[in-house]
């Protein structure tokens, strides 16, 4: 009588291969994710920096200056830790009555001239800045908006001293809008910005 052999089964090899598919698509997966949660993260900057833009604009329209915060707020360093919106954050941006109503991951700042800046002589120039350490590796990305007098002189950052970004088809200034910077110290990192 011979012995039959079951076939019902894998092979060590088909086993090996299929747990080697799993971990290549479950590594695809995390990578993925970790991409998504960044960008959700940097929405709340690029979404409070275009806030703060509309009442810094709206305070200009009725005061006829723009003002200035003084500092960046709240005053815990960026990283990828939340923060709380402290009091004197509320100060700082009271004048136009910006408040986070929760915690957040940036810091924010508004540089407007003559009083805030210092080079722009009308006075018809802001840049509202807000910046963090997303993944909490050193890099600090920011999104940024740059508004320039009548005379094209625009208010750098207090905090890097960062000017407006480039556009990379036309090498022009980029003006009036909410854009994100490369991170500093070091190249861009698509995970930041």
């Amino acid at each position: 009588m011979r012995n039959q052999r079951s076939t019902a089964g894998f092979t060590l090899v088909e086993l090996m291969i299929a747990v080697a598919i799993i971990g290549i698509l479950s590594a695809s997966g995390l990578t993925l994710f970790q991409f998504q949660q960044l960008r959700t993260k940097r929405t709340e900057g690029t979404t409070n920096v275009e806030a703060i833009v509309k009442l810094v604009r709206s305070y200009f329209g009725d005061a006829g200056r723009y003002p200035g915060t003084a500092g960046s707020w709240p005053a815990s360093a960026p990283n990828p830790a939340v923060v709380q919106w402290d009091a004197a954050s509320t100060g700082a941006f009271g004048t136009i009555g910006f408040r986070a109503e929760q915690a957040i991951r940036y810091r924010y700042d508004v540089d407007a001239g003559p009083g805030e800046c210092g080079v722009c002589p009308t006075g018809g120039c802001v840049t509202v800045i807000g910046y963090s350490d997303l993944e909490g590796d050193g890099g600090i990305g920011a999104v940024g908006y740059y508004h320039p007098d009548a005379a094209l002189i625009e208010c750098p950052t207090s905090l890097f001293g960062w000017f407006a970004p480039l556009d990379p088809n036309t090498g022009n200034p980029i003006y009036n809008a909410a854009v994100p910077f490369p991170r500093i110290p070091g190249p861009l990192n698509p995970d930041d910005f």
